[in-house]
């Protein structure tokens, strides 16, 4: 990296800087922003294995942030594998500065003990991706950013029999939406247990809007859910899940649709979610019969580190 730049530790007050190199990464590579970096920054900076100063890098550039990295355990018990991402706009990455961050990304994960690092290279973005080959990487899954339209006068949708909708809000139960999450996600790829306190933290430590969460109950215990983000430029679930046993009765597909008609109410005009393309319990599918369709197609690489 030439002298001209500079990197130091991350810090809590970067928040607003790293939010803006990502849109701009993401409108630089897919020509639209297809989420509330806000509010996934913050989610993230909250992991218990991530220490901003320890695991998050700025690059500067006159003292103007250019680049940022960062990286974080999935196995908060085992630390077996770490997960990294870089937000760098095509436009401030010359002079070796994407090549400096992933190199800093794999020295700390292997300083973590992480037998594997995962990492994020957007679709388009041929400079990432040879970089991230050059040093051993490999591609193991395909993310779709999956899209749809929707309209203040679309059909509000009734829970199916036996089933009743509500907030958390209305439904304090946050240990039974844990057990729910827990299940729902056990199979997918990349999933890591935790524990009750770890994921409250990081859910609702920051952020206790409990009418975010949209539970579907069968009497009193939880077994969907969706949570959906909507402070930003576009509204987006951030997360749906059905217990493995209420699968296939059109339980998420009307969480869907309730979901869209409040964001349209809300005054929102389309709606977004990432889904991992090859995802063991067919979401992708649901996701098209309730109209969505991928905008956006990203990979996942992985490489294995030596002990």
């Amino acid at each position: 990296m030439l002298p001209a730049y500079r990197d130091r530790a991350a810090s809590p007050a970067d928040v607003a800087a790293v939010v803006e190199l990502l849109r701009a990464h993401e409108l630089a590579d897919h020509g639209r922003v297809t989420a509330d970096w806000d509010e996934i920054v913050r989610f993230v900076w909250r992991d218990p294995t991530f220490d901003i100063q320890e695991d998050g890098w700025i690059v500067e550039r006159g003292g103007v942030p250019v680049a940022f990295a960062g990286v974080f355990h999935e196995d908060v018990d085992t630390g077996e594998t770490s997960t990294s991402w870089v937000a760098s706009p095509p436009m401030d990455r010359a002079d070796g500065v994407l090549p400096f961050l992933l190199d800093r990304l794999m020295a700390r994960a292997r300083e973590h003990g992480a037998r594997s690092l995962r990492h994020l290279v957007y679709r388009n973005d041929d400079a990432h991706r040879t970089a991230v080959l050059e040093r051993g990487f490999r591609r193991v899954r395909s993310d779709w950013t999956m899209h749809r339209e929707i309209a203040p006068d679309g059909p509000d949708a009734a829970a199916p029999d036996g089933i009743r909708f509500a907030t958390l809000a209305e439904h304090p139960d946050q240990l039974g939406l844990y057990r729910a999450d827990q299940e729902a996600f056990a199979e997918h790829f990349g999933f890591s247990p935790e524990s009750f306190e770890v994921w409250r933290q990081r859910r609702f430590d920051a952020d206790d809007d409990r009418s975010r969460w949209l539970l579907a109950l069968e009497g009193d215990q939880i077994v969907a859910f969706l949570c959906e983000v909507v402070g930003g430029e576009v509204a987006q679930v951030a997360a749906l899940g059905t217990r493995q046993r209420w699968r296939g009765r059109g339980i998420g597909s009307a969480l869907l649709r309730r979901a869209f008609a409040e964001m349209a109410r809300a005054g929102h005009r389309e709606v977004t979610l990432w889904v991992d393309a090859q995802n063991e319990t067919c979401a992708v599918g649901l996701y098209e019969r309730v109209g969505m369709r991928p905008v956006v197609v990203d990979d996942t690489y992985q490489l294995e580190l030596a002990p």
